[in-house]
């Protein structure tokens, strides 16, 4: 069958299913997802795949949800994350936001848009590929991962390595992306430095050393960095100091010791040791120690993962086949190009890609801006067109 009838058939079954889709985001945005309490949303999502009739589904030990269509030769990962921030206040939202709204084509609620939009877009897709008999020589994986939202790609780590079977060729990202093709992020790191001091009762203060007073040429000095490697397509790097802990026994006591922390934003290239490169003239001056964090992780099932702070950035070039393919089915779908763009934000494509190597865009509806707040809300329409859009890729990178 020729590409556009194919295209045909999937846009006509998802809009034939718009109702069905909707009820099936409301129903997941009510269950309660906050990072290490995904179990009941997990169970769900895995019932639905099965339910939709995917050749395989399962959890692993991390907790994650896996689901697969086919069996071909071109292999690719589907992965968004189940997890969700806390869901917030009702008087701030002006509703329960586990309970959800839908007016005007518009469903709000925690989670909708970040990221449960793009896993339902993901469910749909298989959904339509067993029940449409579009088979071909592909495997489909699509995962429901945990614990994204404080240290992404710590669990899409560990279920790569407890899944031994999982072998993507190539990887999508669902997160919101305004149906725009992403193909890179910058990265992050978390930078501590521990600077010491000499702990004194304050109305003594000279028996000591304020180890806050002596970090403050530190924290002055990363304030005013500004020059940072810069990548063509992501743009430079960024630093910010956006945490002091003082370690004093008392409010009348200087503290004898502070741990100053730094949100660094990474381009391409740049490693660990770079990073705490960067800060030494700094460090040494206030006579510091720094360090890159580590994360202990422990999640619903009891898994445990410890996973250092640095999370590199990604890129694949424009003329990727991940890109063109990417591109073609936009086109196809909808009949106009798609803009291919970046991210601002972090995503589990810093492991996924980042680390592995593996080539990854990413793609899906609803407006990242929106993630994390009470306007956490995606359009129908484009849940809707992002299940075609999951639907027809694999379709055309088979045998890619």
């Amino acid at each position: 069958m020729e590409t556009v009838a194919i295209a045909g058939k999937i846009s006509s079954y998802m809009e034939q299913n718009k109702a069905e889709i909707v009820t099936f985001l409301r129903n997941f945005v009510a269950i309660k997802s906050v990072t290490y309490e995904e179990e009941a949303a997990v169970r769900w999502y895995a019932d639905q795949l099965k339910n939709f009739g995917f050749d395989e589904v399962r959890i692993d030990p991390v907790g994650n949800c896996i689901g697969r269509i086919g069996s071909g030769k071109t292999v690719l990962l589907f992965d968004a994350h189940i997890d969700t921030v806390e869901p917030g206040k009702v008087e701030d939202w002006g509703m329960d936001p586990l309970r959800s709204s839908y007016e005007d084509g518009i469903i709000r609620g925690r989670g909708a848009v970040d990221d449960k939009a793009c896993l339902t877009g993901f469910a749909f897709a298989g959904k339509a590929l067993k029940e449409l008999h579009l088979d071909g020589d592909y495997t489909m994986w699509v995962s429901a991962s945990i614990s994204e939202e404080d240290v992404e790609g710590s669990c899409v780590k560990a279920m790569m390595e407890e899944n031994k079977d999982i072998k993507p060729d190539y990887i999508v990202v669902g997160e919101a992306s305004e149906m725009r093709i992403i193909r890179g992020h910058k990265g992050r790191a978390l930078i501590k430095v521990e600077v010491k001091g000499k702990a004194a009762h304050a109305s003594a203060a000279w028996r000591g050393e304020n180890a806050l007073i002596k970090a403050l040429p530190l924290i002055k000095g990363i304030d005013d960095m500004k020059e940072f490697v810069k990548d063509p397509f992501l743009g430079g790097g960024s630093i910010e100091v956006t945490k002091v802990d003082c370690d004093t026994p008392s409010l009348n006591t200087i503290p004898g010791r502070v741990t100053v922390t730094m949100d660094r934003r990474i381009s391409c290239g740049e490693s660990v040791q770079d990073l705490l490169n960067e800060v030494k003239p700094l460090v040494d001056q206030v006579g510091g120690k720094a360090s890159i964090d580590v994360e202990r992780v422990t999640t619903y099932t009891g898994y445990q993962i410890e996973q250092e702070d640095y999370f590199p950035s990604w890129v694949i070039p424009e003329d990727h086949v991940l890109i063109a393919t990417g591109v073609t089915t936009f086109k196809t779908l909808f009949d106009r190009d798609p803009v291919v763009g970046s991210w601002d934000f972090c995503t589990n494509a810093t492991h996924l890609c980042g680390r592995t190597g593996i080539p990854a865009i990413g793609f899906g509806p609803g407006d990242g801006s929106l993630c994390h707040s009470t306007q956490d809300k995606v359009l129908d329409s484009e849940v809707v067109d992002a299940a075609k859009f999951y639907a027809l890729f694999p379709l055309a990178m088979a045998g890619k």
